[in-house]
């Protein structure tokens, strides 16, 4: 779940599930959570862009986007090859081969392995442990480049993760919980990572694509081209209290999802350059379908099983534009646009055999659509060559959906309205001291209209906790300022400083909520920082490097309630790192 500005969707249903801030792993749209969980050995770049995005390439985005860039097979033979090993029997495996095949011809393959032991054991069986990590990933690329005019990119990925289920600690066994089943039972009371698990659950995805890029040199102007196909395929099944008929003959009860997902997507951009202006066009189109089943089941009290049984066959077509243009020597404005149509056909069967969640049995079918234009306007002012102002208004647009669990057909039908951002940004880009102090800020204010929000959904007849859907929330502001420093105080040591405050709220809620009207939004601490200090020193004919972190961030809610019960506390966070490296960077511990 990425979060940008307290703004982001932990909603991951069939008929809705993108996410306010998109994720890019070489241009390429990772639509699923669960597509986002791979390792990435050959990382180039990692780039955090803030504030609505699309107009310049992909998929549009109301919170932000976070772009990841492999690096590209190498002209020259590399090999590289990372051992690791931690407590908790942590080990990994990671390395990459890269060179030349023929004239002309390029590829790489990279892997990555790591495992984890769980740390979190059942009192009731000690074989039950869970929180485990066992995760593969791989990737092959191969690169063609006739001459300087034309170059192709293939690549394919594969990912898999296989692990236990969550480790609930449930906290019943210490009777001043209150807990009449605790207090029956005269447990003793378990240590935090200790639950009464009788069944270790399972966590397991795998992720796996294929895409082609085109860079093609036409005189003065280039054309990219971006073909790619995306499988996400993961299933889970967690035992949520942990107390199960054996241990308290009240309520034994268990989630369940498995999903099936593709989508393919194309891209095409054109982009050229005058002696005053840039410009680039786009189109966007992708097709995605999903198969979600989800579902409980329950023994004891009740004894049964309900799920929802998703479907869902979606299309994206966008068309985008961008020009920027120089005024004067230190005036540069930029207009962008994007023109976005999408549309969602969702089935969902309901099956009920317990009055625990899915309160009726049912069978839909819905198609709705949504069609938008966002727009982007920068002005940027060079004060001189190594300081520069800007101030940027744009807007935002995700597309509504459907919700995939819920307990009739009525709710099941009624989609949830498209959510639309509109953001303006004043900040300073700039280097002091001969270029040894960069000094970045940033001041924004963000307002939201129809926020899509989780919430639990009370109409008084729920039998156990209510189901959680996905509504609009009104409306929602968010903003703040972002100051980053960079100090290169000396030839061995550089420090870095940033800081984020935050002031969010919702300022407009429906029904049973407008108690929390000027609450913070969800995963938004008011403040945030971290200090850093990188130092090097020769040594043996080679380098010693460290470096040392310190972060904080303050309290965040987790629900439009803010209740303070399931609230992230304030923390902070120290880490350290040391290694040695020899003069040619061949070797590094």
């Amino acid at each position: 779940q990425l979060y940008i500005r307290g703004i982001g969707s932990n909603d991951d249903s069939g008929g809705g599930g993108e996410q306010s801030v998109a994720m890019f792993i070489d241009g390429v749209y990772i639509n699923r959570s669960a597509g986002a969980a791979m390792e990435l050995f050959d990382l180039e770049s990692v780039e955090v862009l803030r504030g609505p995005q699309g107009t310049l390439w992909g998929k549009n985005a109301t919170g932000g986007a976070v772009s990841l860039r492999t690096r590209k097979p190498t002209a020259k033979p590399r090999i590289e090859l990372e051992i690791g090993a931690g407590n908790l029997d942590r080990t990994s495996l990671q390395g990459l081969l890269s060179g030349p095949l023929a004239e002309n011809w390029q590829a790489k393959l990279s892997f990555s392995k790591q495992d984890r032991a769980p740390y979190m054991q059942s009192v009731v069986d000690p074989s039950i442990e869970t929180m485990d990590i066992n995760r593969d990933a791989g990737r092959v690329q191969l690169l063609w480049q006739a001459g300087d005019q034309l170059e192709l990119l293939l690549s394919a990925d594969y990912s898999s993760s296989r692990s236990t289920g969550v480790g609930v600690n449930p906290q019943l066994a210490n009777p001043n919980t209150g807990s009449a089943a605790a207090t029956a039972n005269a447990l003793a009371p378990i240590a935090y990572h200790q639950n009464f698990l009788e069944n270790k659950g399972q966590q397991n995805s795998i992720a796996q694509g294929l895409s082609l890029q085109l860079d093609w040199q036409l005189g003065e102007l280039q054309l990219i081209s971006l073909s790619s196909y995306r499988n996400t395929r993961a299933d889970f099944e967690n035992f949520l209290l942990g107390i199960g008929p054996s241990r308290f003959t009240t309520l034994d009860l268990n989630n369940y999802m498995f999903e099936d997902d593709e989508i393919f997507a194309q891209e095409l951009r054109l982009s050229g350059d005058g002696e005053t202006h840039r410009w680039q066009a786009g189109v966007y189109l992708n097709k995605e379908n999903i198969h979600r089943h989800e579902g409980a089941r329950s023994a004891g009290i009740f004894n049964g099983i309900d799920y929802n049984d998703q479907r869902n066959q979606a299309h994206s077509y966008a068309v985008f534009s961008e020009w920027r243009e120089a005024l004067s020597e230190a005036l540069e404005l930029t207009l962008g646009a994007r023109l976005t149509h999408e549309i969602k056909d969702f089935q969902n069967t309901g099956v009920n055999s317990t009055p625990l969640f899915t309160r009726e049995d049912f069978s839909i079918r819905v198609r709705d659509t949504w069609t938008e234009d966002t727009y982007k306007a920068v002005l940027n002012y060079q004060l001189s060559e190594a300081a520069m102002l800007y101030f940027s208004a744009a807007s935002g647009f995700k597309s509504g959906g459907f919700n995939g669990t819920v307990a009739t057909a009525q709710l099941a039908m009624t989609p949830f309205d498209q959510e639309e951002a509109f953001n303006l940004e004043v900040g300073l880009k700039s280097e002091w001291l001969d270029e040894r102090l960069r000094v970045n800020l940033a001041v924004f204010h963000t307002d939201y209209q129809d926020l899509q929000i989780l919430q639990q959904l009370d109409d008084g007849s729920c039998t156990a906790p209510c189901p959680v859907l996905t509504e609009n929330a009104g409306e929602a502001l968010s903003r703040g300022a972002e100051l980053e420093l960079s100090w290169a105080a000396a030839t061995q040591l550089t420090l870095h400083a940033n800081y984020a405050y935050l002031d969010t709220e919702y300022l407009q809620l429906k029904s049973n909520l407008t108690d929390s009207i000027g609450n913070r939004l969800r995963n938004a601490p008011e403040h945030a920082y971290n200090l850093s200090a990188d130092w090097r020193q020769a040594l043996a004919g080679g380098e010693i490097r460290a470096r040392l972190e310190y972060l904080f961030k303050d309290k965040s809610y987790q629900n439009i309630q803010n209740r303070e019960s399931s609230a992230i506390p304030a923390y902070t966070l120290w880490n350290a790192r040391l290694s040695y490296n020899t003069a040619d960077d061949q070797w590094q511990a």
